[in-house]
């Protein structure tokens, strides 16, 4: 970490009034979830709807990653977002992660940009799953989970899968909320292609600093105030606990 750079970063998060936060799958790679909303994970929707071979596969992948999903806990980054949301001036986290490790971490403003790994969706009746209940149905040598209302077989987790659009609302509210932030941190997520790229450009319209936490480079990094290259549990872990030396401090 350059410190120079962690040191401005800090004082960003002191000083701004209106913070918005992104956080994204790194966080959850390093807590030993893949990234469910990848759309090298997920088939595409019309393969899906058509085709038995496809759902049966996907479903096949879930049932193996559930206990994984089931036994993680937020790690060190997730825990040290929930401080920031307490002690800084934290309007909104929105997160590109589908495993709910921010919520479970304490933070109470969340908002799922790309949806939830956690709970599954009958698209004919509406009918609403765990996916707790949906692996029982795998466990119990279902090869395709059905609706047990309706018995539907084309049940899948409001996730967008390549061919379907991001859920409108949650992406309408990460831009009504930009437009009023003086400061977009950025923690392990990218913002490469459209319409995630679009969250940077509005920030940068209305004048807010953009602050980017990242393990690896991306195109983003270009127009970004700061950039901090390492691992998410690192680096807002070491920034979160500077914070509080200050406030202790002064």
């Amino acid at each position: 970490m350059e410190q120079d750079v962690v040191r401005v970063v800090i004082d960003w998060l002191k000083e701004s009034s209106n913070i918005i936060i992104l956080t994204g799958p790194e966080l959850s790679l390093e807590s030993g979830i893949p990234d469910f909303a990848d759309s090298k994970f997920n088939p595409n929707i019309r393969e899906f709807r058509e085709n038995p071979a496809v759902r049966e596969a996907y479903w096949q992948k879930i049932g193996k990653l559930y206990p994984v999903l089931s036994q993680a806990e937020p790690n060190s980054a997730h825990k040290a977002v929930a401080e920031l949301e307490i002690i800084c001036n934290v309007d909104y986290i929105f997160t590109g992660s589908t495993d709910g490790l921010q919520q479970k971490s304490g933070s109470s403003s969340v908002v799922e940009l790309l949806g939830s790994i956690l709970w599954v969706t009958c698209p004919n009746c509406g009918k609403d799953y765990s996916l707790e209940q949906i692996n029982t149905q795998l466990q119990d040598g279902k090869k395709i989970p059905a609706c047990e209302e309706c018995n539907n077989d084309l049940l899948k987790p409001p996730i967008s899968f390549p061919g379907q659009p991001l859920p409108h609302w949650e992406l309408r509210e990460a831009w009504m909320k930009l437009y009023n932030c003086d400061l977009f941190f950025i923690i392990g997520a990218y913002l490469d292609d459209s319409p995630l790229s679009s969250l940077q450009t509005i920030a940068a319209e209305s004048g807010s600093k953009i602050a980017i936490v990242n393990e690896r480079q991306s195109e983003a990094d270009n127009y970004a105030d700061a950039v901090i290259y390492g691992k998410p549990t690192m680096v807002i872990s070491h920034i979160v606990s500077q914070i509080k030396k200050d406030i202790k401090a002064s």
